[in-house]
């Protein structure tokens, strides 16, 4: 696939880079290490968070100020006219296609708008968006500092891998127990099925109960209902006294109200009235005895919430999951700091929001026991009676002593205890007591009624008592089993996508971690090697990245500290060790990286590193991960303030896989430029000043349009140069720069090696020089004499390019002609 380098950046108006109306534009090289120094406060972050907002759409430092200091004001430069950021990139690709550019632009109102005449490059950014692309100090530190869980999800960017881990976490989330219950409430389903087969057991077991009393035959089931009813027909039909109301009709079409207030008419009273009520209420009160299981069901239910209570003490109190939730939605917000907490406002050393995810995942066992606790306690039958029992008007129970709905009720706030659940149960066998002595009353009231009624009215009564109920039991039976299809459809469809969303979750993240650990055996011999480059001379303690089964957790141990295998190296390793660690790992992941992105921008990552093994990182990107030295290698981009690392980028400058730039400016308000680049700028720009008489204006880029090309000269030629050039910046002057290119010469011309032409020479001592001291350096560095003319600083502007010049020969070989630089003072 085509993969592409960073070529050029331009940017006004963003962060510290004012620059209104002459954007900083900075170019880099392909096929060669890039590296841009500026001393702090120059605008070298600001480039890199200008990247940073074009292809990831934020800038990290912002993301971290909370939204009461309103982040999204400082995107754009406080003193830039418009109020608005303009950020151009030009991505060159590394198969000789055409180049993207494209423009990201940060409105006065804080839209952000992507232009290009690429047809989508939204989405060519996106594929930029890997951990690799823009990597600085916190980024190294961060990844050994951070949880086994955010390390295992930031190596997943590094090495391609972040799609995957996204989807995993989508998909870890989709069959996450809570989440099914909240979308498809599956526990209300499960519920509602579980009474609904309840309804159709307790209607089946009351038809057949009845069936027996009426017909004095028993019934195993009710698999042929219609022949169960014919025969109950027959027996209502041949009761004389009812035949004006049954007839020949089917017992389910009989009107039962009509039948009952023909036996009152015909031989009733208040009494026999009073004996269907007696009946009825001992039907129902045998209807709510313990079922012979109900001990044992008891223990079970009492152990489940012993386990659930095990299992929440693990993992915490209720409350605190409730502070870790309300947490997580504060730290979710994108304007918040992911590394202050919400509750303390402590700045933490890692990010908040993986760490309540941590924490919240935690009570996965608890919720997994409250769940089956309450889908048991909607099941048991001992519950289920404990409720029926209060609302059976012969209990006589008020409403406002009623437990059961309270029950249910903490089941689902999982708020039930064992201690609440014994509490019911002691109550139920109190309720039972109650039951059992209301049942033998109204025996007793039965056995007097029917000794005073007549039997053949007692039959009778008896006879529809028991119609009614297998009537009843079957209609209740009927309409329960037609909703129980209904929800158990529900339910099916519902289950059938859990067991597919968990299945493919378990497919999918086995297959993830296969393939992570495929990635991390296939660097692990190249940061291996990379880390004990980086530490020549110090302890090779192999640091080795292990995956945990099942999980996205990564552990970083060091294979042998000093003869201990398997030790966590964040515990033992120095902030210097720990960075190349994550140095190694980071660069390895990138070399073997082969998406979009072919370069990588570093960003004083080698702040705590010690002074060798900043060194050693240089030279390990120049000399083994840059483009062209590795054929599959990266375009480096490194800034860094660091002035010892300036020294080694200095002697790199010129190199064939070497390009190095500074920053000079004053942000935010003034301009930003690179030296390396804006010579000419410089020179337009005092000329412009100069030419409108702003000699005080002008003077300051006169000055640095000299030294930069007195530094250009010297650069170029490899002159010798006093040691506090070499060591000191701030001990450079123009002085300095002028004595060792004239000594330099003189040097040369003593020995009977200089290249110059005797004109070149002469021009130099007997013109360009003395024109240049005498007309600016000697007032400009002592502060004497009146001040300088127009003329007279335009004057000193041509006599810099004739000094250039009289360093250069013209190469009649090119078409046309042109000047190139000596390379020494003793060869062309």
């Amino acid at each position: 696939m085509t993969r592409y380098y960073l070529s050029k950046i331009s940017i006004e108006g963003f962060r510290g880079i004012n620059n209104d109306g002459d954007p900083l534009v900075i170019k880099f090289k392909p096929n060669a290490v890039n590296s841009i120094h500026a001393h702090n406060g120059v605008g070298k972050t600001s480039i890199f968070e200008a990247i940073h907002f074009a292809i990831f759409g934020d800038v990290p430092r912002l993301k971290r100020l909370q939204g009461a200091e309103h982040p999204e004001s400082y995107v754009a430069n406080k003193f830039h006219p418009s109020g608005e950021a303009l950020v151009e990139l030009c991505f060159e690709p590394d198969d000789g296609s055409a180049a993207v550019e494209i423009a990201i632009k940060r409105d006065a109102a804080g839209r952000r708008l992507a232009t290009s005449r690429h047809p989508d490059p939204e989405k060519f950014l996106r594929e930029l968006r890997q951990d690799f692309v823009l990597v600085d100090y916190t980024k190294f530190s961060d990844f050994v500092d951070a949880s086994a869980l955010e390390r295992g999800r930031s190596f997943s960017s590094l090495v391609g891998l972040s799609a995957y881990s996204e989807l995993r976490q989508l998909l870890e989330g989709a069959s996450d127990t809570r989440t099914l219950n909240t979308d498809f409430d599956l526990r209300a389903l499960q519920t509602d099925k579980t009474a609904r087969e309840r309804e159709v057991s307790e209607g089946t077991a009351r038809a057949l109960a009845a069936y027996a009393e009426i017909t004095g035959q028993s019934a195993t089931d009710l698999s042929d209902i219609e022949s169960l009813c014919r025969i109950v027909s027959k027996a209502l039909q041949n009761l004389e006294i009812l035949k004006p109301v049954v007839g020949t009709s089917d017992v389910r079409n009989v009107d039962i109200a009509a039948a009952e207030k023909l036996v009152e008419k015909e031989e009733g009273g208040p009494m026999r009235a009073r004996h269907a009520k007696v009946l009825k209420s001992i039907t129902d009160l045998q209807a709510l005895a313990a079922a012979g299981d109900e001990a044992e069901e008891r223990r079970n239910i009492l152990q489940l919430a012993t386990d659930r209570d095990t299992a929440m003490t693990k993992a915490g109190s209720a409350a605190l999951r409730v502070l870790y939730e309300n947490a997580k939605e504060v730290v979710s917000d994108s304007l918040w700091d992911r590394k202050l907490c919400p509750v303390c406002d402590s700045k933490l050393d890692r990010d908040l929001l993986d760490h309540l995810k941590d924490r919240i995942s935690q009570y996965a066992a608890a919720d997994a026991a409250n769940d089956k606790l309450g889908m048991e306690i909607r099941r048991v039958s001992s519950v289920v009676r404990f409720g029926n029992l209060e609302a059976a008007p012969e209990m006589g129970i008020a409403l406002a002593d009623r437990g059961h709905s309270a029950i249910l009720q903490a089941a689902d706030d999982q708020t039930l205890s064992t201690v609440d659940l014994q509490a019911v149960f002691a109550r139920l066998d109190s309720y039972e007591q109650t039951r059992a002595a209301k049942l033998s009353e109204l025996e007793k009231e039965r056995v007097e009624i029917e000794g005073k009624l007549p039997p053949s009215l007692v039959a009778v009564s008896k006879m529809l008592a028991a119609v009614k109920e297998f009537c009843g039991a079957l209609s209740a039976r009927e309409k329960a089993a037609k909703a129980l299809a209904d929800v158990a459809q529900n339910l099916a469809v519902s289950l059938r996508w859990q067991d597919f969303i968990t299945q493919a979750k378990n497919v999918f993240s086995g297959a993830e971690n296969a393939l992570a650990n495929q990635r991390i055996g296939e660097i692990e011999a190249e940061y291996q090697t990379l880390f004990a480059a980086l530490v020549r001379g110090g302890p090779d303690v192999r640091p080795t990245l292990e995956r945990a089964a099942g999980s996205e957790n990564i552990d970083l141990k060091l294979a042998d500290f000093h003869g201990l295998a398997g030790v966590n190296a964040r515990a033992v390793l120095s902030e210097s060790y720990r960075n190349a660690v994550a140095a190694s790992i980071f660069l390895a992941a990138a070399s073997k990286y082969n998406g979009t992105p072919r370069f990588v921008i570093l960003d004083d990552v080698t702040s705590s590193f010690d002074a060798g093994h900043q060194f050693s990182l240089m030279e390990a990107i120049r000399t083994k991960l840059q483009q062209p030295a590795n054929a599959n290698g990266l375009q480096f981009i490194i800034l860094s303030h660091d002035s010892a690392l300036e020294k080694y980028f200095d002697k790199q400058n010129g190199t064939a896989d070497w390009s190095h730039q500074k920053l000079q400016g004053m942000p935010p308000i003034g301009r930003v430029m690179v030296s390396a680049q804006e010579a000419d700028r410089l020179k337009v720009q005092a000329q412009n000043l100069l030419n409108a008489g702003q000699v005080d204006l002008g003077a300051p880029f006169v000055r640095q349009y000299l030294e930069y090309k007195l530094g250009h000269i010297i650069s170029k030629l490899e002159i010798p140069c006093p040691p506090d050039y070499a060591t000191r910046g701030d001990k450079r002057t123009l002085s300095t720069y002028l004595d060792a290119i004239v000594d330099a010469v003189d040097l040369y011309q003593a020995a009977g090696r200089c290249v110059l032409s005797a004109q070149q020479m002469a021009d130099i001592k007997n013109t360009h020089v003395p024109s240049i001291v005498g007309n600016f350096v000697s007032h400009y560095e002592t502060g004497s004499g009146t001040p300088f003319g127009a003329y007279a600083l335009l004057g000193v502007l041509q006599s810099i390019d004739a000094l250039a010049d009289c360093f250069t020969w013209t190469d009649s070989s090119q078409s046309p002609p042109i000047k190139r630089f000596y390379k020494r003072l003793n060869r062309q």
